[in-house]
C-alpha cells in the first residue's frame, strides 16, 4: 500500500488523477489534464499558475494522509511549528529547499520562523518577514477551536500538508461552522506545487476585517505570484474541488545579485546580554539570496553604545559564495567598556545588489552587572499600546543570560486602561527554543486599575525558590489580560530591537511585530551559584505555581515544587467554599505536576489549596465550559 501511495503522488506531479476524497484509494488510474483555460503569470522568474475552473487545468484529487502521515501538534492561534524535514531537496525558484515551518494560518515558509498573521501582507512583499512562502489558504485560522494538520513525505520526491476542518478565529468564540479544509502537494519530479481545496465554510471576514491570501513567494520577497487577496478577484474564490497548480519554466534572462545578512550573533538574531567584563566575538550569517555566484563580497561589523559614533568598525571579505549558500563570519573580538544598551550592526556591500532591504541587521546588546533589572526597552513607550481582540491573551518576552541567575521580580508596563480587570503573570522555562507552556514555574494574578496606565506594574517573585536558571538557559515572562477591552500593553518602537518578543492568542508564538517594536516587560535578577552535574536546582521550600491554562475548559495542570519527598494534598473548593475534589499522594523532591479534571463540575471560580505538612498555599482558577 505504501508503494502504491508513493507512485500515485509521483503521478500527480506529472498528470492529474481521478477524483479521490479522504479515504479513497490514492492509486486510482491517471487521466491526462485537459487544455487549461484559467491561468496566470509568469512572474519574473517564470512561475505560472493554472486552476481547474474554466474547463481545464489539474483535476482535483484529494490525497488522504491521515492514515500514514504524521499529525502536527502544537498549532494554536497565529503560530507555526518547525523546522520540519521534507526528506529530499525540492527545487524552488533558483535554489532547493529541504525543510519548512508549517503555520496555523494556512501557510508554510521554507526559510523563516516568523509569524505570518493578520493583517496579512500582499505577495510578493520584500519588506515583511516571513518570505519564502507558500500561502495555501492563508487567513485567520484558530486551532484552539478545533481542526487538524497532517503532513506526509515519501522521503524521495513528494511532500503533502493537509489542514482539515480548521475553524476561523472568532472574537466571541462563536460556535459557527466556519471551517476550512485544504491541502498542499510538492512534487520534485517536475517542481510542481499543487493546492487543493475541500469543504470550506466562512470567508475570513471577522467583524468586517476581511483578510486572506493565496500565492507563492521567493526567499527575498521580490518575486512571486498572488492568486487571491481578500477574496478578490471573485473568479479565484476558493471552493470545494478547486485544484490550483504552480509550475515553472525558468526565465534564462532573469539575473539577480542579492547578498544579505540572514542572522546576527545567533540563529534568531535575538538580543544578547553581555557582562561588563566579558569579551565577545561578533559573528553573522551571510546569505546569497541571488541566483548568481558571487566573489570577494565585502562585509562589515560596527558596534556602538546607544546612537553614538561607532567604537568598533571592522571589515572582512567573503571570498566566494554560491546561490542560496550561507556562511558564518567571525569578526575581531570586542570588549564593552561600560554598562548600558549597545548595538552591533552587520552589513553586506555587494556592488550592484538588487535588494538593499536585507543588507543590514542590527543586534541589541545590553551590557549588565548583577543584581539589576534586565530589559530591552528604553523605558519610554512609543506609539499605541497593543492588545488582542479576545479574552485570555497577551504577550511574553524571553530572557537569556550568560551566567546563572535567580529571578525575583517581573514587571510589565500598562499602556491604556479602558476598564479594570485581572492580569495573569507567568514565568516559564524553555523547551527547544519555545516557551514551555505546560510547565509554569511560578505565577500570580494582579488587578489592573486605571491608575496603572503608563506605569510599570511590579510582581514579586522572591517567594518562588525555583526561579533559578543556568547560564544561557532561556526563561520567559508572560502576561495576559483575562478579559478583552480592559487594558493594553505598552510597546517601545525605538531601535535597537531585541527580537525576543512573543504573543499569546491561545498559544505562544513569535510576536508578529518583532521587527518594529519591543514589548515593555522586564525582570529583576541576581547572581546565584548552581552546583551539581545537571545544574537543576532543588527548591529550598515548596512553591505553588498558577494553574495552566487559566481560564480552562475541563482539564488544567497545577505545577508545584518540593524541598524533599513529601505527602502532598490538594483540596479544590468552589466559590461558596465547598470542597469539590481532593488529590493526594507522595511526590518526589523537585518539580511536580498534577492534572485536575473538572468535567463533573460547573463553570465558575475555584480555589486550589496545597498542603505539605504544616504549610499550605491557595490560588484561584477559572473554569469556563
Amino acid at each position: 500500500m505504501r508503494k502504491a501511495f508513493m507512485v500515485s503522488i509521483m503521478l500527480l506531479a506529472m498528470v492529474s488523477v481521478a477524483l479521490a476524497m479522504p479515504g479513497a484509494d490514492p492509486s486510482a488510474p491517471a487521466i491526462p489534464d485537459p487544455t487549461p483555460f484559467d491561468q496566470g503569470g509568469p512572474d519574473a522568474y517564470g512561475y505560472r499558475w493554472v486552476d481547474n475552473d474554466g474547463g481545464g487545468g489539474p483535476t482535483f484529487n484529494w490525497i488522504d494522509i491521515t492514515g500514514n502521515g504524521t499529525r502536527l501538534l502544537g498549532l494554536a492561534d497565529d503560530n507555526n511549528v518547525g523546522p520540519i524535514s521534507m526528506g529530499f531537496e525540492f527545487p524552488y525558484y533558483w535554489y532547493t529547499v529541504n525543510h519548512m515551518w508549517i503555520g496555523s494560518n494556512g501557510y508554510i515558509s521554507f526559510s523563516f520562523s516568523n509569524n505570518y498573521a493578520h493583517p496579512f501582507t500582499s505577495i510578493p512583499d520584500p519588506d515583511t518577514l516571513p518570505n519564502d512562502l507558500l500561502a495555501v489558504l492563508t487567513g485567520d485560522l484558530d486551532f484552539t477551536r478545533g481542526g487538524q494538520c497532517w503532513y506526509y513525505s515519501n522521503n524521495v520526491d513528494s511532500f503533502i500538508v493537509s489542514w482539515i476542518a480548521v475553524p476561523q478565529f472568532s472574537a466571541d468564540h462563536g460556535l459557527d461552522d466556519s471551517t476550512h479544509t485544504f491541502q498542499m502537494i510538492l512534487a520534485s519530479v517536475d517542481s510542481s506545487i499543487t493546492f487543493q481545496y475541500g469543504e470550506n465554510h466562512g470567508n475570513f471576514n471577522e467583524n468586517g476585517n476581511l483578510q486572506d491570501v493565496i500565492g507563492i513567494e521567493n526567499v527575498n520577497g521580490q518575486v512571486g505570484l498572488e492568486y487571491l487577496e481578500d477574496n478578490l478577484p471573485s473568479s479565484h474564490m476558493w471552493h470545494a474541488n478547486l485544484a490550483l497548480r504552480f509550475t515553472v519554466i525558468p526565465n534564462p534572462s532573469y539575473v539577480v545579485h542579492d547578498m544579505g545578512v540572514f542572522e546576527g550573533m545567533n540563529e534568531s538574531s535575538g538580543a544578547i546580554f553581555v557582562h561588563d567584563d566579558s569579551t565577545i566575538t561578533p559573528r553573522a550569517l551571510f546569505k546569497n539570496f541571488g541566483n548568481r555566484a558571487e566573489t570577494n563580497v565585502p562585509v562589515r561589523c560596527q558596534i556602538r553604545r546607544g546612537s553614538s559614533t561607532p567604537v568598533y568598525d571592522h571589515y572582512d571579505t567573503i571570498a566566494a559564495i554560491e546561490p542560496a549558500a550561507q556562511v558564518w563570519m567571525d569578526f575581531v573580538d570586542f570588549a564593552p567598556t561600560q554598562t548600558g544598551t549597545w548595538r552591533i550592526t552587520f552589513t553586506t556591500m555587494l556592488g550592484g545588489d538588487a535588494n538593499n532591504l536585507n543588507n543590514v541587521k542590527t543586534i541589541e546588546m545590553p551590557v549588565y552587572v548583577l543584581p539589576q533589572e534586565l530589559r530591552y526597552d528604553d523605558n519610554i513607550p512609543g506609539g499605541s499600546g497593543r492588545s488582542w481582540n479576545g479574552d485570555f491573551s497577551g504577550f511574553g518576552v524571553e530572557f537569556e543570560v550568560p551566567e546563572a541567575v535567580r529571578m525575583t521580580r517581573g514587571s510589565f508596563m500598562v499602556s491604556d486602561v479602558t476598564a479594570e480587570g485581572p492580569a495573569y503573570i507567568w514565568i516559564m522555562p524553555d523547551s527547544a527554543g519555545h516557551p514551555w507552556e505546560h510547565n509554569i514555574l511560578a505565577g500570580d494574578t494582579m488587578q489592573v486599575t486605571t491608575g496603572m496606565a503608563g506605569t510599570f506594574v511590579d510582581v514579586d517573585f522572591s517567594w518562588a525558590d525555583n526561579l533559578i536558571f543556568a547560564p544561557n538557559a532561556k526563561f520567559y515572562l508572560v502576561v495576559l489580560h483575562a478579559l478583552q477591552s480592559t487594558f493594553s500593553f505598552a510597546m517601545d518602537n525605538s531601535v535597537p530591537l531585541s527580537n525576543r518578543g512573543w504573543e499569546y492568542t491561545g498559544g505562544l508564538a513569535q510576536d508578529r511585530d518583532r521587527g518594529s517594536s519591543d514589548i515593555m516587560f522586564k525582570v529583576f535578577a541576581d547572581t546565584v551559584t548552581i552546583t551539581g552535574i545537571d545544574e537543576t536546582p532543588v527548591p529550598k521550600a515548596f512553591s505553588l505555581a498558577q494553574n495552566y491554562p487559566n481560564p480552562f475548559n475541563a482539564k488544567t495542570a497545577i505545577n508545584f515544587s518540593l524541598k524533599s519527598e513529601s505527602d502532598v494534598r490538594f483540596d479544590i473548593y468552589n466559590i461558596a467554599g465547598q470542597r469539590v475534589d481532593v488529590v493526594s499522594g507522595l511526590y518526589a523532591a523537585g518539580h511536580n505536576s498534577i492534572i485536575w479534571d473538572a468535567s463533573n463540575v460547573a463553570s465558575g471560580v475555584y480555589f486550589y489549596k496545597i498542603s505539605v505538612g504544616d504549610l499550605s498555599e491557595t490560588r484561584r482558577m477559572v473554569l469556563i465550559k
